[in-house]
């Protein structure tokens, strides 16, 4: 269904509790089903991509904040 033909770059940016978590994860679930090759970043301060995608909590908890590293 999709032929993205290089890289696209889709962000999902809204006020607080829009639902941008909900809407991602499906997103990203219907590209893998259609084999595409995805990679998912979630920059909120409040983190639950990974559970939304399958993750479990402990799993998810153990996955580094994106800017973790920085001093």
């Amino acid at each position: 269904m999709f032929n993205l033909g290089g890289f696209v770059k889709v962000a999902f940016v809204g006020k607080g509790g829009s639902g941008k978590t909900t809407l991602s994860s499906l997103f990203i679930r219907h590209l893998a089903a259609e084999g595409v090759p995805v990679v998912a970043i979630d920059a909120d301060i409040n983190q639950h991509l990974g559970v939304a995608l399958g993750m479990s909590e402990e799993e998810a908890a153990g996955v580094p904040a994106l800017g973790a590293h920085l001093t």
